[in-house]
């Protein structure tokens, strides 16, 4: 069986401050110390439930936290940026399951911990085909679109119970629980790693009974941004529609096109965050 895991940072295990998310501030080595931790126990619950090929793609910031020298030696690792299908680049390449590991609640809905969606600072929401999402659903969409079911999902309670409104037979593994964006309770290291490691064991033993999550096309996605300069910019995307003086909407006659088009537009209109306004 063929295992792909994609891994975050704003969910995994014991993170819960800015400075443990963020590359170069005090506390990121832990961030990115944890983030190992987390996907080493999903690894070892791959292959006990059954897994014979392992890929984990980094998806966390700049994509290049997951320290390889910890890493389990039965995974192979894809990181690094400019990937086209970002959280889940390789997907495509016939995998049998997913893991989320260490993902995070969508912006615009909760105090989740680190809550965003793609851009921190810059989005208030994006919608796909009307409906607030975050980069669970996102992905999972994507995935969907090549067939590949998400059967496991790992982050603070918020996440796993936002998750379960696209897909409710997924397996949830909640190493925290959300106080507000930037604190939580943590439950020990222990305990986290091996409640990942059981979840992901079971979900690919039971496999069979998880659904892809496909989207029927055409796709919409809907940006809110925080500001009308970032709107304004992103609506230069061509086969965009500014909905608003704050929204802007892309629509692609799949999910795969409309995603690419979403980070097109996300991309264009976050070159404004550099004005005095900010």
């Amino acid at each position: 069986m063929k295992l792909y895991i994609a891994v975050d940072g704003e969910g995994a295990s014991g993170v819960a401050t800015a400075n443990e998310m963020v590359p170069n501030r005090p506390g990121y080595e832990f961030g990115r110390r944890m983030m190992t931790l987390d996907v080493n126990a999903a690894v070892a619950g791959g292959f006990d439930g059954g897994a014979d090929e392992v890929v984990v793609n980094d998806s966390h910031w700049q994509m290049n936290n997951v320290e390889m020298e910890l890493l389990d030696p039965r995974a192979d690792l894809i990181r690094g940026v400019g990937k086209h299908l970002g959280m889940v680049e390789g997907i495509d390449e016939g995998f049998d399951a997913a893991f989320f590991i260490g993902l995070h609640a969508r912006a615009g809905g909760s105090d989740g911990v680190g809550n965003e969606t793609i851009y921190g600072r810059e989005v208030i929401g994006i919608r796909m085909n009307g409906n607030l999402v975050g980069e669970t659903e996102i992905n999972a969409a994507v995935a969907g679109y090549f067939g590949v079911p998400v059967v496991m999902i790992s982050g603070d309670n918020i996440l796993c119970e936002e998750v379960r409104q696209t897909l409710p037979e997924v397996e949830t593994a909640v190493v925290k629980y959300a106080i507000n964006r930037f604190s939580a309770r943590c439950i020990s290291l222990e305990k986290a790693h091996g409640l990942i490691r059981e979840k992901a064991a079971k979900s690919l033993r039971e496999v069979s009974r998880h659904k892809s999550f496909f989207v029927e096309g055409p796709v919409e996605f809907e940006v809110e941004f925080m500001s009308t300069a970032e709107a304004s910019l992103a609506s230069l995307m061509p086969g965009s529609v500014r909905r608003s003086p704050r929204c802007v909407a892309y629509t692609g006659k799949d999910v795969i096109e409309a995603r690419k088009g979403l980070f097109s537009v996300l991309i264009i209109g976050a070159s404004a965050s550099n004005d005095i306004y900010g």
